[in-house]
């Protein structure tokens, strides 16, 4: 299927927002605001001082100047703390002589709060503090927590994720002949934890139909949708289609896009489940162009990504009808960005010295060392 359809029908199928659950105000950043949240508290709930200074009644400083000062008995007050009972301005400091324990010489008047900071002045009970679909970030710890907001409803996605293959070992384990650790559920799951998204990690799966038509079965009625890794291709332990045919509705399997051809995805459960590529390169595509689309459409905060432009190193091919994605390094050299394509191999993993991906779209000729391309940046320049 070409891969614009594939999106198309993908977007068109699985139109929800997902859900929303409670967290704790100090663990928001990366989440969404799922509804409007309103103060529990006054703040400041009290009359505030501006500068350090003594407290005044304003009226006992009409006239004062340097020439005829005025004499009171004033308390201290520091920035920021609340003025005593009957007190109603604040002069600085640096405009009084103090003369005797709790009593100063001021030679300037002041008026009715002036110098001090207004109870409510930043938010009384009950006001809207933030609106349904604010993206915290870290200072708004503080704001909830100043306001007495201890616990917050956000957008809420759970993805399930699994990987199968009797060749599939956990990462706490040590390979053996033969054997290959499971990087891809890892990878993918920081990927989506850094936009407040959670992933259930289930335990590697291996070759065989049932256990995994059970176990996708399971996460899709838990999750928002799966991520199943591996037996997506044509050989003989590829049970991956077979599972999501069995479990659910196949829309396709198999999209014109390389890496990431064999990618499948189903309708379990009401709920998209995808068969991802093995190879780590293939997974990453497939994330960044079918599974991030998705994510934006359901309102995770996912951005659109920063594109720059460079010049090709090296020569590209489109591989015949398919949309082609080939990792590359975006580096400045002598004051020019230069674009060059990064070795890829069957296995390996030194895509991470890759901080772009370059798409060829199908169809395209030869694109010749020294054009000018786009690139979407997956990692800064510098990093």
């Amino acid at each position: 299927m070409p891969m614009s359809q594939a999106v198309t029908m993908m977007l068109e199928t699985f139109p929800k927002l997902g859900s929303q659950e409670t967290i704790k105000a100090i663990d928001i950043p990366g989440r969404i605001l799922a509804s409007p949240v309103y103060s529990n508290r006054t703040n400041p709930p009290h009359l505030l001082s501006g500068p350090d200074g003594i407290a005044v009644v304003s009226s006992q400083t009409t006239g004062a100047t340097k020439e005829t000062p005025v004499e009171v008995n004033a308390p201290r007050v520091n920035t920021g703390l609340p003025l005593p009972d009957g007190f109603d301005a604040v002069v600085p400091m640096e405009e009084v002589i103090h003369i005797s324990k709790g009593r100063y010489r001021i030679h300037i008047q002041v008026t009715p709060y002036q110098n001090t900071i207004p109870a409510g002045s930043d938010v009384e009970k009950g006001d809207l503090v933030m609106e349904a679909g604010h993206l915290f970030i870290p200072y708004d710890i503080g704001a909830l927590l100043t306001y007495g907001i201890r616990e917050v409803s956000v957008k809420s996605w759970k993805i399930g994720i699994i990987a199968t293959g009797d060749e599939i070992v956990p990462p706490d384990k040590n390979p053996l002949f033969g054997q290959i650790v499971d990087s891809n559920s890892y990878v993918i799951a920081a990927y989506l934890k850094q936009f407040g998204i959670t992933p259930v990690i289930a335990p590697v799966i291996p070759d065989d139909l049932d256990a995994i038509s059970e176990e996708l079965l399971r996460l899709s009625e838990t999750c928002d949708m799966v991520l199943l890794f591996g037996g997506s291709s044509a050989g003989s332990k590829d049970f991956t289609a077979d599972a999501l045919n069995n479990s659910g509705i196949l829309l396709f399997h198999g999209v014109s896009m390389a890496p990431g051809k064999p990618v499948s995805l189903a309708n379990v459960n009401g709920n998209p489940v995808f068969g991802m590529p093995g190879p780590s390169i293939g997974a990453l595509i497939i994330l960044y162009k079918l599974v991030y689309p998705l994510l934006r459409q359901w309102g995770a905060p996912i951005p659109e990504g920063t594109f720059v432009n460079g010049e090709l190193t090296a020569p590209v091919s489109s591989y015949g009808g398919f949309d082609m994605f080939l990792l590359v390094s975006a580096h400045q050299h002598e004051g020019k960005m230069l674009i060059t394509p990064v070795e890829r191999r069957f296995g390996q993993m030194m895509g991470v010295r890759a901080n772009a991906i370059i798409h060829i779209p199908s169809g395209t000729p030869t694109i010749e060392s020294g054009t000018n391309v786009q690139v979407l940046m997956i990692r800064s320049e510098s990093s």
